[in-house]
């Protein structure tokens, strides 16, 4: 098959832990990324940490196999008090990107719960300074929502924030190319779909957890790398599976 990569690698992405009475594609109950965890755990999978992988990727080589990894977005107060627990019993590698210009205020994490949480093996990369749509901003204004939240978050845990993620998802050549240049090794998109080892580390594809995922045939089709990647093929989207692409208008962000 022409377009068919030879390994994929499922980047899994969550948002907000907890129920709001209806079914959302941003709110996962703490019981389902339980029942997540222990079917990953169940099949033999292996949690890898994102920047590791990014950093071979970058080198040529590719991840481990039957391995994935996990990221949640925006760093909303509820991963702490809901998610952290399972996380920190099992000891996978997640990592969160985080507004650095909400850190602290009501709904989000706090520098005390970020720092307990890198203590435990947590990873934390950038989500910008405000969650704008980067690609709707003048340009001089996008480079500063990349670089300075790096700094902050670099300044307030004294490490390298090596990861990028786009708020909602938005980008295209010149946002790329600005996270490259501020220093991160990656970033990742809400375009549907899976890394691969030919892949563009800073077009890293994830595929969202959602209250859909919940039986052990939804969950194995999540995980196995084409899933998503033959429901793209099947709309016809086979150049942007194929090059990675310029980030669409995703659900979340």
């Amino acid at each position: 098959m022409r377009y068919l990569p030879r390994r994929l690698f499922p980047i899994l992405l969550y948002h907000r832990m907890g129920s709001i009475g209806r079914r959302s594609r941003t709110y996962l109950e703490p019981a389902l990324l339980d029942r997540h965890l222990d079917f990953i755990d169940r099949t033999g999978r292996g949690v890898e940490d994102l920047a590791a992988v990014v950093r071979r990727l970058r080198e040529g080589r590719g991840p481990g196999p039957r391995a994935a990894a996990i990221t949640f977005d925006d760093g909303w107060r509820d991963n702490y008090d809901r998610a952290f627990t399972l996380i920190a019993r099992r000891g996978v590698p997640v990592t969160i990107f985080l507004v650095s210009g909400r850190i602290g205020l009501p709904d989000y994490l706090g520098w005390g719960e970020i720092r307990e949480m890198r203590a435990a093996g947590v990873r934390f990369g950038a989500h910008s300074v405000r969650h704008p749509k980067l690609t709707e901003i003048p340009p001089a204004a996008a480079r500063a929502e990349i670089a300075d939240s790096k700094k902050a978050i670099e300044d307030g845990l004294g490490e390298e924030a090596a990861l990028f993620c786009y708020p909602y998802g938005y980008f295209n050549r010149a946002v790329r190319d600005m996270v490259e240049e501020a220093g991160y090794l990656g970033a990742c998109c809400n375009s549907p779909g899976r890394l691969w080892p030919d892949g563009d580390p800073f077009a890293l594809k994830r595929v969202t957890m959602t209250y859909r995922m919940r039986s052990g045939p939804m969950l194995r089709a999540a995980l196995s790398g084409y899933y998503v990647f033959f429901k793209e093929l099947r709309a016809g989207n086979k150049e942007y599976i194929r090059e990675g692409g310029a980030g669409r208008p995703p659900a979340g962000g």
